[in-house]
């Protein structure tokens, strides 16, 4: 979809909420395809091509963010797994020196 047929899409009927266009609510609505056709169209769109670049820089970032949370999510779980095994590697040492040394 162009930026062209964006501007002369009909609008729907009983849609009072519908965002402003080019607002930034409307940017956020935009499919990944629309912004690529908007930014494919290139400089000669003016602030249309810099709010789809920039709205396109927003969802890299974000998804970045939602990555790098996922991550660090996975090592904590990690160091807690790490930490039980240890954990458990302990206490049998102890209860078998516990019950050597009781044997004796």
């Amino acid at each position: 979809m162009s930026i062209d047929q964006v501007d002369a899409a009909p609008s729907v009927p009983g849609a009072e909420t519908a965002a402003d266009p080019y607002s930034a609510e409307w940017w956020q609505s935009r499919t990944a395809g629309e912004l690529r056709d908007i930014i494919k169209q290139g400089f000669r769109l003016g602030q249309a091509y810099d709010c789809a670049v920039a709205e396109t820089e927003r969802r890299a970032r974000e998804a970045v963010r939602r990555l790098r949370e996922a991550e660090s999510a996975t090592e904590r779980r990690n160091a807690k797994m790490r930490l039980l095994v240890l954990a458990a590697v302990l206490v049998a040492v102890v209860a078998i020196g516990v019950l050597d040394w009781l044997a004796f």
